[in-house]
């Protein structure tokens, strides 16, 4: 019995969807700096919020990597961080706790970090938080050069039950303190 032709239209299908799944963004490298060089915001089957924020950088893939890595240090050298730890390290997983203003409060929070040094991605999960238990990642991509770095970061926002501020209140929130971090790892990542 040989397949139909509505079988092979349904795999071409589902094949080109992983390809472009796992596709990288297009980059235009000549670009100057920008930390919101692409901005999406989306709602999320479970109803969270989706942010995507990708961010072109002077600074090279392997610094802007370590200094994410680096969570536990965050308090030193990230604008809006007041407090950070290592709480357990176990195989390629980290769990910190952190301290940092968002929405103009205080969120503490335990979070826990997988790193994919070979692909320079880093996903983020938190486990115990005051407001929100957000999770998401950070993909770093170098330039042909070596020079710049262009950084996907995902967050998803869930906050915390009880009075929940409105999505658009949080994803604001959400993208000035993410703006002060990318202003703050850029900066640091550049010796400042």
């Amino acid at each position: 019995m040989r397949p139909s032709r509505s079988s092979f239209v349904f795999v071409a299908f589902v094949l080109s969807g992983i390809v472009a799944c796992e596709r990288k963004p297009d980059i235009d490298w000549a670009a100057p700096e920008n930390i919101f060089a692409v901005e999406k915001t989306e709602k999320n089957q479970d109803g969270s919020t989706r942010l995507e924020f990708h961010t072109l950088i002077d600074v090279p893939a392997d610094q802007v990597y370590d200094l994410l890595s680096k969570a536990e240090d965050w308090s030193t050298f990230v604008e809006g961080v007041s407090e950070s730890g290592k709480l357990s390290t176990e195989g390629n997983t980290k769990t910190t706790y952190i301290t940092q203003k968002v929405i103009g409060r205080q969120n503490r929070a335990k979070v826990k970090w997988t790193y994919h040094p070979e692909a320079k991605k880093i996903d983020f999960e938190t486990i115990e938080s005051d407001l929100s238990y957000n999770d998401g990642s950070y993909t770093v991509t170098p330039s042909p050069d070596g020079k710049r770095s262009y950084v996907v970061s995902v967050f998803n926002l869930r906050s915390r039950g009880g009075a929940q501020p409105p999505p658009g209140v949080v994803a604001t929130g959400t993208r000035e303190a993410f703006k002060a971090a990318a202003l703050s790892v850029r900066k640091r990542a550049a010796g400042g």
